[in-house]
């Protein structure tokens, strides 16, 4: 499972309100950041990657036994079903059927939840890497940056120029820096 980091920046300007006259304008300072390659290449998301799946084995290791109590009595029923009346056999394997179906649907349950905190944890690096894409904007004298799909869409569609500056890398390099690694939250929170 790859969590993408935060929720998709389209833009974030960092120009002055601009003025009525286009023409006299300066070409702006843009950059653009490719978040599918951050999320890959960041230690953060790479070890909440590894939390994630780790909280998620153990979860399946811990219901493993819901399963296996469940396997034997199907094997029980088969051996018994014999010397069972139709009634009693049709009864205990509807009822065995229905806990079946509500382990498997508690498991799913509690992956999704596990995959929940997973997602709150990488929402709580928004402001963090908001506050690094600004710092560098900053430094850069960047008028916009931009994510590279929508930059890459503006200049299919002829609305941007081609050769943006991509500080993906340089972004990458402060977030490793800064947050190499995010708690997954406690059972029970899924919201930062």
């Amino acid at each position: 499972m790859n969590i993408m980091l935060g929720r998709a920046l389209l833009l974030i300007a960092l120009a002055s309100p601009v003025p009525a006259m286009a023409d006299s304008l300066p070409t702006p300072k843009i950059a653009v950041i490719d978040l599918a390659a951050l999320s890959q290449k960041s230690l953060v998301t790479q070890d909440l990657d590894k939390k994630v799946e780790a909280a998620k084995a153990d979860y399946r290791l811990n219901t493993r036994y819901r399963y296996e109590a469940l396997q034997e009595e199907l094997r029980s029923l088969r051996v018994d079903s014999a010397n069972l009346a139709p009634e009693e056999r049709q009864q205990r394997q509807a009822s065995l059927e229905q806990r079946i179906a509500q382990v498997s649907e508690d498991d799913k349950k509690g992956v999704e939840a596990i995959e929940a905190r997973g997602q709150a944890a990488m929402a709580s690096l928004q402001p963090k890497l908001d506050a690094i894409i600004s710092r560098v904007s900053a430094g850069m004298s960047l008028d916009m940056v931009l994510e590279k799909q929508a930059y890459d869409g503006l200049v299919a569609d002829k609305l941007a120029t081609p050769g943006a500056n991509d500080i993906t890398g340089l972004i990458g390099t402060f977030l490793n820096a800064e947050v190499p690694t995010v708690e997954l939250p406690p059972e029970g929170a899924s919201r930062p």
